[in-house]
């Protein structure tokens, strides 16, 4: 990799190199080479060609172009005259990564954990697999049934909240990322003919499609600055760039040529996903608001459930929901119970997602919050199902009590690094083995073989793992695919008539 001449280099001459070209010549050039690079496969190859000759890849990253992007847009000057090259943009990125960082700042014995959790929070999140995400919302929003009722996400929620149902805004999705990888990162709905949009369910012209762009996807170089002379980004220079880019909230940028310049291609896709639609439940119902809680509650409600049916998916799997035990039944045991031929397994799910404050690492936070979202599980839910069990309590009296026991916290965002030595140290110790794995993982570990997930688990009983380890490493490699989101993946409007979204010339040269 590349990197900067200088170590460290200060956020203000970062700025400052991204300030010495014009917006509307370095914006553009960004959005070209992410068009070049659209997915995880593509940007972490060694190399890439541009303009025909070949660059170092290893400095081209979706984060990287997301702040040199939100730079330029907020603090960039049109009336710069030096047009932007492929070589100026490898310097603005190797001045990225050579940022200065808080922890040159921090005792010895203070640094790893804060960094640690700024970099996964920073990188990770750009890393989950496309097609699980997508065919995720979906699967978890359409085709999950409660076992009570909802109070937000009912009838007719999906036009309320996105003005379309939800199949028609996750295509579109698909749509503005399958036009930007042929169009350099550009859109243009006159690209499109609207012969082709009756694959979707209401968004079927370009007015319609044009609405829920502007009410969802699109920003300006104006509104940016306002958010940013509003205060809503750090403005720290050693925490700026940790801190949530808001082109992945708002990924399309009006006043470059066409209709919408699309900066960071991948982040179209993280909009319409789960946890872009929980950021946009939240825009839409007001965060701290009542109604935001009671959508915040079903969302909840439906990822247990959604949980509860890939647990189903596990062969010679028996699968219990909640116990509820205790004088009137006021108490209850973990969410799931899975019993299987050699290991019961007891997983609690947790809806609540790591929020800002724990992605920055504050070193005097960070344990309090882990311990706040899933302290009680490892410490409680967990352990005291377990008892119950060895106790043969006369509700759990169908659980074999003569079983090894293994517990799982399931999250709906991945709490990244949180199975590390570094950041376990501050959870509850327990005496149940107990893993913390978000959704994803669970997705494919249901699916896993040689070893299964029973296999897998059993050996790391029998024989404690590495530091480190989780259910991820069960599909590490493994063309393992979920068969509830193939199911979900089918309800998208290019997976009727079409592979991949239309788009009406030939492609545009890059």
């Amino acid at each position: 990799m590349v990197r900067s001449s200088k170590f460290p280099v200060s956020d203000g001459e970062y700025v400052q190199r991204v300030r010495r070209h014009p917006p509307s010549s370095l914006l553009p050039l960004i959005a070209q080479v992410s068009s070049l690079l659209p997915t995880k496969v593509d940007w972490q190859q060694d190399w890439v060609r541009l303009n025909r000759h070949w660059s170092v890849k290893g400095l081209y990253r979706p984060w990287a172009f997301a702040d040199a992007a939100w730079v330029s847009l907020t603090r960039g000057n049109e009336h710069r005259r030096r047009l932007a090259a492929v070589d100026d943009l490898e310097q603005i990125l190797s001045q990225y990564v050579a940022l200065d960082d808080l922890y040159r700042r921090l005792p010895v014995g203070e640094r790893l954990e804060g960094y640690l959790l700024r970099v996964a929070g920073q990188q990770f999140t750009w890393q989950e697999d496309d097609f699980s995400e997508l065919a995720r919302s979906l699967a978890l929003l359409v085709q999950t049934e409660p076992a009570k009722p909802l109070r937000a996400l009912v009838d007719g929620w999906e036009r309320e909240m996105l003005g379309c149902p939800l199949s028609d805004y996750v295509g579109l999705g698909q749509l503005l990322f399958t036009v930007a990888i042929h169009r350099q990162g550009r859109f243009d709905l006159d690209w499109v003919p609207e012969s082709e949009l009756t694959v979707f369910k209401e968004l079927t012209s370009h007015a319609a499609v044009k609405a829920v762009l502007e009410r969802h996807f699109a920003t300006s170089a104006e509104e940016e600055r306002d958010r940013a002379a509003a205060g809503l980004i750090s403005s720290d220079p050693l925490m700026r760039r940790y801190t949530p880019n808001p082109l992945r909230s708002r990924p399309l940028v009006r006043g470059f040529g066409c209709d919408y310049l699309i900066p960071v291609t991948p982040a179209v896709l993280g909009k319409v996903s789960p946890m872009g639609l929980y950021y946009t439940g939240m825009e839409h119902f007001g965060s701290g608001s009542e109604a935001f809680e009671r959508f915040a509650e079903d969302l909840g409600e439906l990822f247990e459930h959604y949980v509860g049916r890939h647990l189903r998916l596990l062969p010679d799997a028996e699968v219990y929901h909640e116990i509820a035990y205790g004088k009137g039944g006021g108490q209850n045991s973990v969410d799931w119970i899975v019993v299987l031929p050699g290991l019961v397994l007891l997983l609690d799910a947790k809806a609540a997602r790591p929020t800002t404050r724990l992605r920055l690492g504050p070193q005097q936070t960070f344990g309090d919050e882990l311990n706040q979202k899933l302290g009680k599980a490892i410490e409680k839910q967990i352990p005291n199902t377990a008892k119950l069990i060895r106790d043969r309590h006369p509700k759990f009296a169908h659980i074999p009590h003569d079983r090894p026991m293994f517990g799982i916290v399931m999250t709906m965002e991945p709490y990244h690094l949180v199975n590390t030595p570094e950041l376990r140290q501050v959870l509850p110790a327990t005496d149940v083995p107990t893993v913390v794995a978000s959704v994803s993982e669970l997705e494919d570990a249901v699916v896993a073989t040689a070893p299964s997930l029973e296999e897998a688990i059993l050996a790391q009983i029998e024989q404690p793992p590495p530091a480190g380890w989780s259910l991820r490493a069960l599909a590490d490699g493994r063309p393992v695919i979920s068969p509830i989101l193939d199911e979900a993946w089918a309800l998208l409007p290019w997976c009727t008539d079409h592979t991949t979204p239309p788009v009406s010339e030939a492609p545009a040269e890059s």
